[in-house]
């Protein structure tokens, strides 16, 4: 992907329902990203943060509403969807 491409993906990915795998833990999490940068996303997921909870033994307890920063290097794969309309025009 070109630099612009790349952009353009990132951009796109902000505000939407994705479900992401990353190298940490064995099982998938669905949630929305928040933003992103050229190294990673903010990604809200009740999911993932309960997860997180456990593996930091309960320190995000006293966290309202947490966001997570998921480095793009730390991703295995990452499902987004789009409209119908665009899907059948693609």
């Amino acid at each position: 992907m070109s630099g612009s491409d790349a952009s353009s993906f990132k951009e796109k990915l902000v505000n939407k329902t994705v479900i992401v795998k990353v190298s940490l833990f064995t099982r998938a999490f669905s949630g929305t990203i928040t933003a992103a940068d050229d190294t990673g996303f903010c990604l809200v997921s009740n999911d993932l943060n309960a997860a997180l909870g456990e593996v930091t033994a309960g320190a995000m307890a006293n966290m309202d509403e947490p966001c997570v920063y998921l480095p793009f290097s730390q991703l295995e794969w990452l499902i987004s969807s789009q409209p119908k309309a665009a899907a059948a025009s693609a």
